[in-house]
């Protein structure tokens, strides 16, 4: 029999605590088990890291992890060891925790053909490390996993081990009465995340007290650091990710981001310490730490170190989209993208690995988009959905961030989960499987959209809500918020909750519902209406941020494309007189770049405008970035996956490949050789049929391109840049065209 067992019940700081067991295997055993652990725990068998979890849920799922500790078993004597990181009440708020630190294991013991059960119960021990302190840190990283502060060698104080409930993981912990225990409990759905192989950290820059060290990259790592110091002399890592400077007036600013050679520069962020014990010591916090650069200082000079290296720690994604091109800046690009992503993938997506380790609905949407254009791994964007839907509050909308212990909403953000369902079912199709999904998320969009029904205003518009009205970060705008008065209704709202109205009527298309479908698109009509209306400006022929406000961005132009309210002729009209000056208009940042750019595609403009788009991520390449910052000039977060465009841009757009069908049962190859000046580009996109590859060449005034298919039973469209359309009926067919 398998127990929650528990410790110190309602600790009032955060602590490590350590559950441990001795037992004896016979030669040739082998040992599987169910793991779990509150708050989050790794396990070791013998000395050796078996699993780390759980992996993180929602209020309504715990996660526990299946393993087999075969390998680490011997013969005779084993110690399992359970470390357990008990965050309290505002810790680390993306990942639930009940009143006590807790761990399960629910493990068999196999040998001659005899199964024993071995499990958590009282005759576990448990011991709390109280030379530790673990600290939230302030500000900007209240959401992130504590750091880590310890005081010497390790004091181990022995706490008594509760035994409470039996759990039926079969049942997801539901009794027969359907009574939740504590834990409702699931199978984790994400693999272990991947470890890297070690790398040293290269020294940079040094002095009294301190040295300077580089990762050459960005990261989200494992780390270790060993060392030999006097006894009581402390030891402080900073982790940074990038050098800042010091203006003539005092100011901080980011310049180059390895300018570890000018005097003015500087490191800041969050630490580590550790006081030294005269021995050597190795440490390595518990959770994976985000940096480029880390600062060691010690007041002892004649500290010795000994190693200092990391292991790059992300989602395992097996990435089967690549892109090269003549261009070797864009190739850097496709690379920092596609690295800028992995960092923000662990066990979800995160907007920011630094300050926050949260999920957000906007960020979640791009950031699945340009991982499906580098793999057709779907387990990770089904938990992103699931995930969302559990955090439905009863007006309809969803958390802005889930999982969270504290409760976030920014309104457009419920519409982007929207958008996403819609985008995950377009690129991974309509499998049973998916449409099991659909049908059960289906109800979450009805009741959402019906929340935004009750916000229209009598004119038709979307009225404001109590909550954050969040866009861009645009400069001048506060907190990102379009300017003018704060009770009027934002243009982009309207034009956005179209666009979700829209995407919501394909998915009960799908689910042959065309009732509900005609209903949501006429709906869709009736807010374009209101926002030509209201919000139209037809002096200088843009839509305003708010109505009776004459100030005007791109943000308006590109949903009223979205959102099918311009069209056509007048479509590629609008983004001219967006562009040309004529009247001041508010550029999109990173956030909303992916939606600039499709609004140019459905325009007929790419070719005219994307190299003018894409300046923004040559600026970060001038700058040294390494991962793509989450605004331009001055921003907070150097690493954002929202601002992984050039992924979806290479992949769907110089190359060509978009679906034109649900799960690529239907493909366009129409590339774009024009838009970003390249002689050449190729390049492989995955689909659920398989690899498709794409190579085009420019020479002597015409384009030659080679188009290689998984399979013949995909209808491919292929669309050459002098408008010649073909259909492409074996698996390999070779185009020429002039330019």
């Amino acid at each position: 029999m398998s127990f929650w067992i528990m410790a110190d019940d309602r600790p009032t700081s955060p602590k490590f605590y350590y559950f441990s067991k001795d037992f004896q295997a016979p030669d040739g055993a082998c040992l599987k088990a169910r793991v779990c652990g509150d708050t989050r725990y790794a396990l070791y068998l013998n000395g050796h890291l078996v699993c780390e979890g759980p992996c993180q849920g929602t209020a309504y799922t715990t996660f526990y992890e299946t393993e087999d500790l075969t390998p680490y078993l011997n013969t005779g004597k084993n110690t399992l060891v359970a470390k357990i990181m008990y965050a309290t009440e505002g810790y680390f708020i993306s990942t639930f925790r009940s009143f006590a630190p807790a761990f399960w294991f629910d493990g068999a013991l196999t040998a001659d053909g005899v199964t024993t059960a071995l499990g958590t119960d009282q005759s576990w021990s448990c011991m709390r490390e109280d030379a530790c302190t673990l600290e939230q840190g302030t500000d900007c990283y209240v959401s992130i996993p504590p750091y880590e502060h310890w005081s010497g060698a390790s004091v181990y104080t022995p706490v008594p081990v509760k035994q409470t409930c039996e759990p039926d993981p079969a049942r997801h912990c539901f009794d027969c009465n359907g009574i939740a225990q504590q834990y409702v409990m699931s199978p984790r759905t994400l693999p272990a995340m991947q470890t890297e192989s070690y790398r040293p950290l290269q020294a940079v820059r040094s002095g009294q007290g301190f040295t300077e060290y580089d990762a050459t990259a960005y990261t989200t790592a494992k780390l270790r650091f060993s060392f030999k110091a006097k006894a009581g002399s402390r030891i402080k890592l900073t982790y940074a990710e990038c050098y800042r400077q010091t203006d003539e007036n005092g100011r901080h600013y980011k310049g180059l981001r390895d300018s570890y050679d000018q005097p003015t520069a500087f490191l800041y962020g969050c630490c580590d310490t550790v006081v030294a014990t005269g021995e050597v010591q190795t440490f390595s916090p518990f959770w994976y730490r985000s940096f480029r650069f880390v600062r060691v200082e010690c007041d002892d000079p004649m500290l010795k170190v000994t190693a200092f290296d990391y292991a790059f720690y992300h989602y395992p994604l097996d990435a089967a989209g690549t892109f090269a091109c003549s261009d070797p800046r864009y190739n850097r690009m496709w690379e920092i993208s596609r690295h800028t992503v992995l960092c923000c993938m662990h066990e979800m997506y995160v907007d920011c690995p630094y300050y926050e380790q949260q999920q957000y609905d906007m960020d979640s949407a791009l950031e699945m988009l340009f991982t499906l254009r580098m793999s057709m791994d779907q387990r990770m964007p089904v938990k992103s959905l699931t995930d969302f839907a559990h955090s439905q509050m009863p007006s309809g909308l969803l958390q802005a961030n889930y999982p969270s212990i504290k409760t976030q909403l920014i309104p457009n953000f419920t519409l982007f989960w929207i958008l996403m369902l819609r985008d995950y079912l377009r690129y991974c199709g309509t499998s049973a499987q998916n449409v099991k999904l659909l049908r059960a998320l289906i109800g979450t969009a009805a009741h959402a959209l019906d929340g935004f029904d009750a916000y229209v205003l009598p004119n038709g518009l979307v009225g404001n809500t109590p909550y954050w009205h969040f866009v861009d970060w645009v400069p001048g705008w506060n907190d990102g918020i379009p300017s003018g008065d704060p009770d009027a209704p934002i243009t982009v709202g309207t034009l956005m909750y179209a666009t979700a109205l829209k995407a919501a009527a394909e998915l009960y298309d799908i689910l042959g519902r065309p009732g509900t479908a005609k209903d949501y698109r006429s709906k869709a009509e009736d807010a374009i209406r209101a926002a030509y209306e209201h919000c139209y400006d037809r002096e200088a022929g843009l839509f305003c941020n708010k109505p009776n406000v004459r100030e005007y961005s791109q943000h308006t132009t590109l949903w009223a494309i979205l959102s099918g309210a311009v069209v056509g002729k007048e479509a590629g009209e609008l983004i001219d007189r967006t562009f040309d000056g004529h009247v001041p208009v508010a550029f999109c940042t990173f956030s909303m770049s992916h939606y600039m750019f499709r609004a140019l595609e459905l325009a007929d403009r790419y070719d005219v405008y994307a190299k003018r788009q894409i300046e923004g991520w040559e600026k970060m390449l001038d700058l040294h970035c390494t991962t793509w910052c989450e605004n331009p000039d001055n921003p907070r977060s150097e690493c954002h996956g929202w601002s992984s465009a050039p992924i979806y841009e290479f992949s769907a757009m110089v190359l060509g490949v978009v679906p034109t069908a649900p799960g690529y049962d239907a493909v366009r190859i129409k590339p774009h050789p024009h838009a970003y000046d390249l002689s050449w580009a190729s390049g492989t996109v995955p689909t659920p049929h398989g690899v498709i590859s794409i190579a085009w060449e420019k020479q002597d005034g015409e384009l030659s391109m080679t188009v290689t298919l998984p399979s013949t039973a995909m209808h491919c469209e292929v669309v050459m840049p002098d408008g010649k359309t073909f259909t492409q009926t074996t698996e390999r067919a070779q185009y020429t065209c002039k330019l």
